[in-house]
């Protein structure tokens, strides 16, 4: 009979999902070989990287990262992240009431129904450089390293 398998106690069952977690997390515990005790390390990076980076690397050289980084609110963003991320850190709860209250607002308000189409276009085609995006392509198009068919 196969029975005869002691389940797992419960000291093993949290040491299981501890070790699970960090991992999980890039991190894996390591036994000290002088005193016995345990500590934490980062695991050794691979080459692969997460879904969203690699998302968020290909919309950065698409036309749409392009046009972003030459909109005033790049500039915004960019300078209000640190911030913003030092806040999180120190007030969670308090980052996330003022996210829900902002959209609350904004659901409340409904700014975009207050603007045509046409004026909302005109001012995200006139905030950016539309030409300098254009050139950008044609540059990347017409690179020194590719053949122009010329001898």
């Amino acid at each position: 009979m196969i029975d005869t398998i002691d389940p797992l106690t419960a000291q093993a069952k949290l040491a299981l999902s501890r070790a699970q977690l960090l991992a999980a997390m890039g991190f894996e515990e390591v036994k000290d070989a002088v005193d016995g005790s345990f500590r934490v390390r980062d695991l050794p990076r691979t080459g692969k990287r997460s879904a969203g980076a690699s998302f968020g690397a290909r919309v950065g050289r698409s036309v749409i990262g392009r046009w972003w980084r030459r909109q005033p609110l790049s500039s915004v963003v960019q300078l209000g992240q640190p911030f913003l991320e030092t806040y999180a850190h120190r007030h969670p709860g308090r980052l996330i009431a003022c996210g829900a209250g902002a959209g609350a607002l904004l659901w409340l308000v409904k700014p975009w129904k207050l603007l045509s189409v046409a004026t909302v276009v005109t001012l995200l085609l006139k905030s950016s450089d539309i030409a300098a995006v254009i050139s950008d392509l044609s540059a990347k198009a017409t690179q020194p390293g590719q053949d122009s068919g010329r001898a």
